[in-house]
């Protein structure tokens, strides 16, 4: 089995501690390791680094290579421009032959119980052994969340191992509630594995478009001009023929923004101030005063400073790309 990490993203939702010079996979969030390391690391624990690949920006090759001074260099694959994860995925599954294993994982989640989470990949790696298809991972819900997208699950199939019967797009509150309460519905952790045959293969059936650029063995900068920026789930996860879905129990967040940070126990940090406030996350090098508001989110780096309702964090993406 090889591993595959997708690291292009720019990590627009983690402004201003994000730019794109330090994209989110590269900050230390937790302890003195970034997402992108502990990622590596996760990984490595059963895997060697020779099996390990990571799909990145030509722009992050080279803090790529820093930051994981094991991997081979060879296998640090460059993207000439982001074209989303369908892109990532099939230019990462062409460099294998057809009977070749990928897990594919993006770089910046957060997954502290290592054994826990190897012990789901084990099953799901024999089960493909066995059965042709994709595999996805779907995380037992434990709370009612709309910022992530579920999938919908059928009939048990083997241990843990359910068929996926639909996936669906970051639902409303009262959707996210009703997927919560019924059981039949998992996270979308974006998480998958597969064999580089029936990737390929349902590719050319049902994203064509995308995978036929790179068949062209034309050069890989005329490939990309050319080769829609979509995200995998759109181009194949919702259209494949056999889509299975591991239900997973280990402790798992995309770590989608700052109101993700304070879910998972993060404190505000710096010497922060508060006055009649309550629900509120400050990430400050200089003393805060906060009076008089709750629900908000304050950063401040060298970049810039936020402030934003802590319901509205998903928006900071949208005013980036408004306003530079």
């Amino acid at each position: 089995m090889k591993c595959v990490i997708l690291a292009g993203g720019s990590g627009e939702r983690f402004w201003p501690l994000s730019t794109l010079d330090l994209p989110k996979q590269f900050l230390k969030l937790f302890g003195e390791k970034s997402l992108l390391r502990q990622t590596f690391e996760r990984l490595s624990f059963e895997v060697s680094p020779h099996d390990i690949f990571v799909v990145t920006n030509k722009r992050y090759v080279d803090m790529t290579a820093r930051e994981l001074p094991e991997l081979p260099k060879e296998n640090i694959i460059s993207e000439p421009e982001r074209k989303n994860t369908a892109p990532a995925c099939t230019l990462a599954s062409l460099m294998f032959g057809e009977e070749e294993i990928l897990f594919v994982v993006p770089s910046d989640h957060y997954i502290p119980e290592t054994e826990r989470f190897w012990d789901h990949v084990r099953t799901a790696k024999d089960f493909l052994e066995d059965h042709e298809g994709i595999m996805t991972f779907g995380i037992l819900p434990t709370r009612v969340e709309t910022g992530y997208g579920y999938i919908e699950v059928g009939e048990r199939v083997a241990d843990r191992v359910f068929k996926a019967v639909r996936f669906h797009e970051k639902p409303d509150h009262d959707t996210a509630s009703f997927y919560v309460q019924s059981g039949n519905y998992l996270w979308n952790s974006g998480m998958f594995m597969y064999r580089v045959g029936y990737f390929v293969e349902q590719m050319k059936k049902h994203a064509p478009q995308v995978i036929e650029p790179f068949l062209s063995k034309r050069d890989l900068v005329e490939v990309y001009r050319e080769v829609p920026s979509v995200s995998i789930d759109h181009a194949l996860m919702e259209k494949a023929d056999r889509i299975y879905v591991m239900r997973a129990n280990f402790t798992w967040s995309d770590v989608g923004n700052f109101k993700s940070l304070k879910e998972l126990g993060m404190k505000s940090s710096g010497h922060v101030i508060l006055r009649d406030s309550e629900n509120v996350f400050a990430l400050t090098t200089k003393p805060t005063v906060v009076i008089g508001i709750k629900d908000v989110v304050i950063v401040e780096s060298e970049h810039g400073i936020l402030v934003c309702d802590m319901e509205q964090t998903e928006k900071i993406r949208n005013v980036l790309k408004d306003h530079t």
